[in-house]
């Protein structure tokens, strides 16, 4: 026997249906609020003289502040004579057009900086998006300033490995300068935004410690950038995330065999997670930094088998009930 159903009520079922379907549609194709990113780098370069570079400084009084390390940059008269040489430098002009060319009108970073700071403001509703500005100085100014409320990219580091000059020194080796290029930006800025909800217990200095804590950063980067490839997030190679990926049951008993995950021992602790080509103490195929590698395994294995959520994870500070929860022991499952 079939049910019957009144003509207003499936009329009332109908509307409800469309309505919903509607809603459903319209969120699907609402995109997040685009980020406008104030391009000092270009305002910069339009200045011709020193009363202009002044005039600049004085205009972007704080960003310059903070971006120098200077407490009056408008009455820092080596600054201003600093600028003046640089901007006129003709070779300079030729960093600042590769530059500009790589960029465009920076459309791929808003892009990705707006999904990122809707995705964070999805999970953490307090979270109020910084301002965005880039600049171009010649390596004067450091890569990147991340602060709560405001964000500084030195677009000249990020030029690529075709750009004419690329950053020196001995903080800038082969296996690190490969990471300043354009895709990287967005990843190490969710990176470093993680910090103000990324808790930790400081009475804790253990080494698991510290990669619990590494590993939620990207975790939280993973999340508010879920299409960006792991290769960035972490900033291994392919080959890198594959091989390491592979061997991490050797990884694993490395870290057992030698007792280091309770390790307290500041220079031991250093080998695993400071910037090195690879780790020698397991094998010349070893990235470094494997401790962030590790300890992302274990922070993504806990908040993917406990299902918490992103918050839960970040304000979550005791690192070994993360370790214990995550029942990680080098298994090779994908989560």
């Amino acid at each position: 026997m079939g049910v019957r159903v009144s003509s207003r009520r499936f009329f009332s079922l109908l509307i409800t249906s469309l309505s919903l379907i509607l809603s459903i549609v319209v969120n699907s194709c609402t995109k997040p609020e685009l980020v406008s990113i104030e391009r000092l780098d270009q305002a910069l370069f339009s200045s011709k003289s020193p009363a202009d570079i002044k005039a600049f400084l004085a205009k972007h009084k704080n960003e310059v502040q903070l971006y120098f390390n200077a407490t009056d940059p408008v009455s820092d008269t080596a600054l201003i004579e600093e600028l003046t040489a640089r901007i006129s430098n003709p070779e300079l002009k030729v960093l600042y057009e590769q530059t500009q060319t790589e960029f465009g009108n920076a459309d791929q970073l808003a892009g990705e900086l707006s999904e990122a700071f809707a995705n964070i403001k999805r999970d953490f509703p307090d979270f109020r998006p910084p301002r965005v500005a880039t600049l171009i100085t010649g390596f004067l100014g450091p890569d990147l300033v991340v602060t709560d409320s405001l964000i500084i990219i030195g677009l000249d580091y990020f030029a690529g490995p075709k750009a004419k000059y690329r950053p020196r020194g001995e903080e800038f080796p082969q296996y690190i300068l490969r990471r300043y290029a354009q895709p990287y930006i967005v990843p190490t800025i969710v990176r470093l935004l993680s910090d103000r909800f990324n808790t930790q217990d400081r009475a804790d200095q253990s080494l698991l410690a510290d990669m619990v804590y590494n590993g939620k950063s990207l975790v939280f980067t993973r999340t508010m950038l879920p299409e960006i490839p792991d290769s960035l997030i972490i900033g291994y190679s392919d080959r890198q995330l594959t091989e390491t990926f592979n061997a991490q049951d050797q990884v694993w008993a490395h870290f057992i065999d030698n007792q280091l995950l309770y390790q307290t021992n500041a220079d031991i602790k250093k080998r695993y997670m400071g910037e090195r080509p690879f780790t020698v103490e397991i094998g010349n195929r070893c990235p470094g930094r494997i401790g962030d590698w590790l300890g992302w395994r274990i922070a993504s294995r806990y908040y993917d088998e406990k299902k918490v959520s992103i918050p839960d994870l970040m304000k979550t500070a005791d690192a070994r009930r993360i370790f214990q929860e995550s029942g990680y022991k080098g298994q090779k499952d994908e989560l």
